[in-house]
């Protein structure tokens, strides 16, 4: 589908058909476009449930008793680093924490945990990257300007009234050995099920799934729900999002920049190195005389609690060459969501934007030609570039 727009393609195939006068009527394009995207959606549940029947699964996902994954998983044994090349690489990062001038007993502390931490190897790892991505959605029935209450500064409630709802697209991005396969659809249980079909038919039962995430509560209480008869999937948490948490809640908090600016660097340094009980005792060390409100400083706290077995020593992790974000799915996101429907003065029914996704989806993973000549997608990896 690319980036032009409805208009700007009506346009280009009437004068590439010379119909300047008669021609497609964009309202056509944008119907058919609509259900196209709806039949490859239909596809991908159709082919889902049969994956799930023919490998002992219910219709929403569930293994039945003696299902032969579960037995698969529950053999597998998650392969980790050799034992010379974390020791080797952690050398590495402790010299890092020296030339930052960080104490010796924090040096300590990563150089024990970073051996005792079992670390992935790539080549036995499947990684899964979920994402939601949303654009602005249509009215049903445009107000009157002339009518409608404006939201102003001093009625906050106003604001929160009229502010414009969204379409919320559900991308997933899964990558193994050098190549990848992208999802998307309208909630997180249906690409939760895109994705387990795919995985049964690839034949990776037998590997680790590892899925990054936000630190959203409701998204990582329903991925582990829904894979949770598989012994070696796993969360780790998004570096980036938690860069970003840290530094809203503690804006909240201090009562200056000055103020938030030194513990957001001190914080980050002790999390890049997977300090977190260090990180849980500076917050709850922070003076009350520099905080305004100390209600962010709880939720930071918790959320550190929460998602202490999701965040490893990411310094660690960046000389082992294994992946600390989910750049992987915003990128699909840009690509199948964002540079198509999310520019100024767009606005998407649930159904088209749903539809230019899914269909997005389709090119990004080299799927057109199939689909178009056998109305078929093929569950499959393909490589990175595609």
């Amino acid at each position: 589908m690319g980036r032009r727009s409805y208009c700007q393609t009506v346009m280009g195939l009437n004068r590439w058909r010379r119909q300047l006068v008669g021609g497609t009527p964009l309202n056509t394009l944008r119907d058919g476009a609509e259900a196209e995207g709806a039949a490859v959606l239909s596809f991908l549940e159709r082919k889902g449930q049969q994956v799930f029947e023919q490998h002992g699964f219910s219709a929403v996902g569930e293994p039945s008793a003696g299902c032969q994954a579960v037995s698969q998983a529950e053999a597998y044994q998650p392969q980790v680093q050799e034992a010379r090349t974390v020791t080797s690489v952690l050398a590495t990062v402790c010299q890092d924490m020296r030339q930052r001038g960080l104490a010796e007993v924090l040096v300590g502390e990563v150089q024990q945990q970073g051996l005792a931490a079992g670390y992935e190897s790539a080549a036995d790892t499947v990684t899964i990257h979920l994402d939601d991505v949303g654009v602005k959605e249509q009215k049903a029935q445009r107000s009157d300007p002339v009518t409608e209450p404006a939201a102003t500064l001093s009625d906050p409630s106003a604001r929160t009234a009229n502010k414009r709802p969204t379409v919320q697209n559900t991308v997933a991005r899964i990558e193994h050995a050098g190549r990848g396969f992208t999802f998307s659809g309208s909630s997180l249980h249906q690409v939760l099920g895109f994705v387990l079909a795919f995985l049964l038919s690839n034949g990776v039962v037998a590997r680790r799934w590892l899925f990054f995430t936000d630190g959203q509560r409701s998204l990582q209480n329903t991925i582990a729900g829904f894979f949770a008869w598989h012994g070696a999937a796993s969360l780790l948490l998004d570096w980036y999002p938690g860069v970003k948490k840290f530094r809203e809640e503690l804006s909240l908090a201090c009562t200056g920049r000055e103020v938030r600016n030194r513990p957001v660097q001190a914080l980050l340094q002790l999390l890049w190195f997977g300090l977190l009980d260090r990180a849980i005792g500076y917050l709850q060390a922070v003076p009350v005389s520099e905080l305004k409100n100390h209600k962010p400083i709880e939720r930071l706290i918790g959320y550190l609690e929460r998602n202490r077995n999701a965040m490893p020593c990411y310094a660690l992790r960046r000389q082992l060459r294994l992946p600390n974000s989910s750049n992987p799915v915003e990128r699909s996101n840009t690509l199948v969501t964002a540079r198509r429907q999310k520019h100024n003065g767009m606005s998407w029914s649930k159904a088209g934007s749903h539809a230019l996704t899914a269909l997005n989806a389709v090119v990004l993973n080299g799927g057109v030609q199939r689909w178009v000549r056998q109305r078929e997608i093929a569950l499959e990896f393909v490589p990175k570039a595609a």
